[in-house]
């Protein structure tokens, strides 16, 4: 954790020196990091439609064996068998985000660079909090945002907007929250341009419920 805080700093302090601005800095390394977990982003990206798909491939399968449960059950695992579905996988970002979302809250508040940002007047410097909280609260409502627009749906991803707007990023450095927004904002454009059909179908190779069905 050490190695890569001190990484986050060294390039935080580079990035700042380049372009004056620790909101810019901020946003281009977040960047880079969606860039670097690009290929595991398709892969989280995958397994969430399969799993869209196959909740409507139930509903078809139910109604071809006439709600026998056990046989729709049995052939549900067949197609979550045959193409590699695991809900869990969709946390994986999450999992992978959490060390770099401390590393960086690490370098922050080791880095020497007093400088402010001229997207965000009304904060001297990004190891104060948001006195206003307008960060914050901007960087929950788009994770709100993006579980809304969001196809599968659970009870976590409607909690964790509440404890990284409210809870966690309420009385942090400032630059975090600029980073959730930034990622945020990312990771919203990612989503909707992988819901396209085109996409899902020649890049993705994501089968319509009624071909999971008809494969099996």
């Amino acid at each position: 954790m050490y190695m890569v805080s001190s990484a986050f700093s060294q390039l935080l302090t580079l990035l700042v020196n380049l372009t004056g601005d620790w909101f810019i800095a901020i946003t281009l390394i977040t960047l880079g990091i969606k860039l670097l977990l690009f290929p595991l982003s398709i892969k989280q990206q995958k397994v969430q439609l399969l799993t869209v798909n196959l909740t409507k491939a139930r509903t078809i399968l139910s109604k071809k064996f006439h709600n026998q449960i056990k046989k729709v059950n049995e052939e549900s695992m067949k197609i979550a068998s045959k193409y590699k579905i695991n809900p869990l996988f969709t946390f994986a970002s999450l999992i992978i985000q959490a060390p770099v979302f401390f590393s960086l809250y690490a370098a922050v508040t080791h880095l020497s660079v007093p400088i402010g940002s001229i997207l965000i007047p009304w904060v001297s410097d990004l190891h104060v909090a948001d006195h206003l909280h307008i960060l914050p609260v901007i960087a929950g409502l788009l994770q709100t945002l993006s579980v809304f627009t969001a196809e599968n749906k659970n009870l976590l991803m409607f909690i964790f907007p509440v404890v990284i707007g409210v809870v966690f990023l309420w009385k942090a450095p400032v630059a975090l929250s600029a980073y959730w927004i930034a990622n945020s904002v990312l990771r919203f454009v990612e989503v909707q341009i992988f819901r396209l059909g085109p996409i899902q179908r020649k890049y993705l190779n994501i089968p319509s419920p009624e071909e999971m069905v008809q494969r099996l």
